[in-house]
């Protein structure tokens, strides 16, 4: 009630706002240092300051509760240490300034970008393959129709190329019966045929190869959808390095860490999709398509009409790459199969 009297009032949402933008900007800040003395719990040692200097155990620690029990059950899995629930909730509320933060040199206070984006990549499998929760998989409805879609294809070209054939061979029996007087004739019209056949054979063997290209693609991003991604990622880095290697917060910006902001971006992708395939509400996904030019815009510190033109930019040369990389793959298939 008293988050809606908020909304509601414009003095107060303005006020609200103002803080959340302030709160936004500011980097994580770490616990001050202990002035209070200690005696270790683990080996005795008495110090001052926030962790042990002998064995590294925190002065802060105490009884077990159910929250200290939940963090040690997230530590087996590599979950419950250097912030990773800081680090989802500042890619959902900030995530540029989050990325640069640790771009900057606070990485300390987040979670590793590659080692959440395996994790997010696999809770991501987890959820869409092994949750049963009674929703819909449209997703992978779609994916099996693309590739029905791709075997009929296949399937439709062979038989095209099967009655051209078969429709060749009587043409050149019936022909073979004819009179001498018939045969120069007979010989440029078979020769016609041949050539008209051997132009649709080679049309046939075009669309065959795009098919069998386009179903290996599906058939590794199906098997190994993380390293697809990274592919992509790192793709997609190349053109986008040109526009943002040199920006109002980071004017030195190295191309490898370019790439971890990438990851980062992809990790806030991968939660809004996450939360949108457990709730079955997609409009959270759609949320996440501009969440990436604000964590840019956020991230690099350029104003919001230059943003959108370099992630544009960016989008077009790095399809234009991705044709030439595509047709390359396609004509490698088709000289092989020839």
């Amino acid at each position: 009630m008293k988050a809606l009297q908020v909304i509601a009032n414009k003095q107060q949402r303005t006020v609200w706002l103002r803080a959340f933008r302030i709160w936004q900007r500011k980097p994580h800040e770490v616990a001050p240092l202990s002035t209070e003395s200690h005696d270790c719990s683990s080996c005795g040692t008495t110090f001052t300051g926030n962790y042990c200097p002998r064995c590294g155990q925190s002065a802060r620690i105490g009884r077990f509760s159910f929250k200290k029990a939940f963090l040690l059950f997230l530590d087996v899995w590599g979950l419950g240490n250097r912030g990773m629930f800081r680090s989802l909730r500042d890619l959902i509320l900030r995530p540029g300034y989050m990325i640069r933060d640790y771009v900057s040199g606070k990485q300390s206070a987040y979670f590793p970008p590659f080692k959440m984006f395996f994790l997010l990549t696999a809770f991501s499998l987890f959820v869409e393959h092994g949750f049963s929760t009674g929703l819909s998989d449209d997703e992978t409805k779609e994916e099996k129709t693309n590739i029905e879609v791709f075997e009929n294809t296949r399937k439709n070209v062979d038989k095209q190329q099967a009655e051209k054939a078969k429709a060749l061979n009587q043409a050149n029996q019936e022909d073979s019966v004819q009179t001498d007087g018939e045969d120069d004739m007979d010989e440029a019209t078979i020769n016609g045929d041949k050539t008209r056949s051997n132009v649709d054979k080679g049309d046939a063997e075009t669309v065959k190869t795009a098919v069998t290209y386009v179903e290996k693609l599906f058939r590794i991003k199906k098997e190994y959808p993380a390293f697809f991604s990274l592919f992509f990622l790192v793709f997609y880095s190349a053109p986008l390095f040109l526009f943002f290697r040199k920006t109002p917060n980071i004017p030195d910006l190295r191309y490898s860490e370019l790439i971890v902001a990438l990851i980062y971006t992809s990790n806030m992708f991968l939660l809004y999709s996450i939360f949108a395939k457990i709730i079955n509400f997609n409009f959270i996904d759609i949320i996440s398509i501009p969440m990436i030019f604000v964590a840019f815009k956020q991230f690099s510190g350029f104003s919001k009409s230059r943003v959108f033109w370099y992630l544009f930019l960016s989008t077009i040369i790095s399809l234009l790459l991705l044709f030439a990389v595509s047709v390359g793959g396609m004509a490698i298939l088709y000289y092989k199969g020839a």
